[in-house]
């Protein structure tokens, strides 16, 4: 029987690498898809540069302090944390102000935050925790399934009510992808994904632009004034990039002919002025995340640490998928930004947070004993 045991080794240095490199490259297409806008509305082209310099070194301490934390911590104010996290979604509610429609942020001074990227990670936390105390009955469906549902419910319900439609998409894929990984049932899981496709279609229906976005994927040339407009203009700036780009800076699209160019669509802006050569260099940055992140998982000393590193990974994998398929006219305009690299300081202090804890992960791992090694070795 192998003996194994436990000690703290060194982090996961390829983890810090991709951090840093994309934390970067996404510094550096901020300034570049920003300095046009910045200088026509705020008169100033270094605006967005400066506040998210200013939360990427507010990031970037929190990542450094949280890789220190062993990650069983969170287990033990996993309720705390559900109880801040409904809070702050029904202060939103209340206080929050409305942008296109939508309450999704609060307003402290100058400085904004977006509860929903602070749910998105509560709810990674308490999946893995609970799914980890579920595993005497995970085969029961009453017993083990349904609970965590009913937490998961109510935090998509508030979403719901915002609106924000995506968060609810991606934290409900999360949450069951975790769950699967728990070892639950394919068999509910998949009942699950029924009864819940009439909810997902019925909650769509009730608004007529998320409609008319799901149309104009199949022809945003249908509307090309209105649901059909960021679409186009997506294609336009990705279009000319061809292998090399334009150069970096040189971007036409960003002058106020593409919305959202230093958010949502910041992708856009890659490609046209770094061309495909920029764009694939990105995408394979977070490839590689994906396998190293994967593999901490897999490598982590309990389920809570595997079941915890997989949320953070399927996070930002769903994230970058979706962003990437809206830009690519793939999928409906949905507002996810592109982890790391669009302009948002929630986003990243929070997405920095998430790799300290998947960089925590990994200082732990299984490691067989010296004797092992050594016997091994003798019969080899």
């Amino acid at each position: 029987m192998k003996q194994e045991q436990l000690k703290r080794e060194k982090p996961d240095y390829w983890l810090i690498l991709v951090t840093f490199l994309l934390l970067g490259f996404g510094l550096v297409m901020v300034f570049s898809a920003s300095y046009y806008k910045g200088l026509l509305d705020y008169h100033d082209s270094y605006y967005f540069i400066k506040k998210q310099l200013a939360f990427g070194l507010v990031g970037l301490v929190l990542f450094f302090i949280i890789s220190n934390i062993h990650y069983s911590i969170y287990k033990k104010w996993v309720g705390f944390l559900l109880i801040l996290s409904i809070l702050l979604l029904i202060l939103v509610l209340i206080l929050g102000d409305e942008t296109n429609g939508a309450k999704r942020w609060l307003e402290f001074q100058s400085v904004s935050f977006q509860p929903s990227e602070f749910v998105k990670l509560t709810m990674i936390i308490y999946t893995a925790s609970i799914m980890v105390k579920k595993q005497p009955v995970i085969h029961q469906f009453k017993r083990a399934i349904a609970p965590p549902l009913v937490v998961i419910g109510i935090i998509c319900s508030l979403l719901v009510l915002e609106p924000h439609f995506s968060a609810t998409v991606i934290i409900l894929f999360t949450s069951l992808v975790i769950i699967f990984c728990a070892g639950a049932r394919l068999k509910h899981l998949f009942l699950l994904f029924l009864s819940g496709v009439p909810v997902l279609l019925v909650t769509l229906y009730m608004s007529d632009y998320r409609v008319k976005r799901l149309v104009t994927v199949f022809n945003p040339f249908s509307d090309p004034q209105g649901s059909g407009y960021q679409t186009i203009y997506s294609l336009y700036a990705i279009g000319p990039g061809g292998i090399t780009g334009a150069g970096l800076g040189n971007s036409i699209q960003k002058m106020a002919y593409l919305p959202e160019a230093h958010n949502d669509f910041i992708f856009s802006i890659v490609a046209e002025e770094l061309g495909f050569i920029g764009g694939a260099s990105l995408i394979c940055l977070f490839i590689i995340f994906i396998i190293r992140g994967i593999r901490i998982s897999l490598q982590a000393p309990d389920q809570f640490g595997t079941l915890l590193g997989i949320g953070i990974v399927t996070l930002l994998g769903v994230e970058t998928i979706f962003n990437l398929g809206v830009v690519t006219a793939l999928l409906p305009v949905t507002g996810i930004s592109l982890p790391f690299i669009s302009y948002g300081g929630t986003s990243l202090v929070l997405k920095l947070m998430a790799m300290g804890i998947l960089l925590n992960i990994s200082r732990y791992r299984k490691v067989k004993s010296t004797k092992t090694k050594q016997v091994r070795a003798i019969q080899t």
